[in-house]
C-alpha cells in the first residue's frame, strides 16, 4: 500500500513539474566578453555557466565596449544571455574578472518570469 502510495505521488509531481514552472521568478543576465579570450577560457565560462545557472544563449556580436562611447570603433564581443532562477550577477561578474582577466564588465540584470509553453 505505500509503495502505491509512493508511486501515484512521484506520478502527480512529474505531471504537474512543468505547470509548477510555470510563473517561477528568475533572473535575466546579459553580459559581454571579448572575442580574442581564448577558446579554452571561453569553454571553462561555458562549464561554469551550465552548472552554476543550468545554461546560457551566446552569440558573436560587434559592437561597443565600455571605453567606446563616442568613438568609431567595433570590437568583436561573445554576447550571454543566461537565466537562473536567482540573481547571479555579483557571481558572474567576479567570474569574468578573475578568471578571464576582464578589468571592467558590462553586465545586465532584470527580473523576468518563466511562462508555460
Amino acid at each position: 500500500m505505500k509503495l502505491k502510495s509512493l508511486l501515484l505521488a512521484l506520478a502527480l509531481v512529474a505531471a504537474l513539474a512543468s505547470s509548477a514552472l510555470a510563473g517561477t521568478p528568475a533572473t535575466v543576465h546579459f553580459f559581454v566578453v571579448p572575442a580574442a579570450v581564448s577558446d579554452e577560457k571561453l569553454h571553462d565560462l561555458n562549464t561554469y555557466l551550465i552548472k552554476n545557472a543550468g545554461g546560457f544563449t551566446a552569440s558573436r556580436s560587434t559592437g561597443g565596449d565600455i571605453g567606446t562611447l563616442g568613438k568609431e570603433y567595433a570590437p568583436e564581443n561573445v554576447s550571454y544571455m543566461v537565466s537562473a532562477p536567482k540573481n547571479m550577477g555579483k557571481e558572474i561578474g567576479a567570474y569574468l574578472k578573475q578568471k578571464l582577466g576582464l578589468k571592467q564588465v558590462f553586465l545586465l540584470t532584470w527580473p523576468a518570469e518563466r511562462l508555460a509553453e
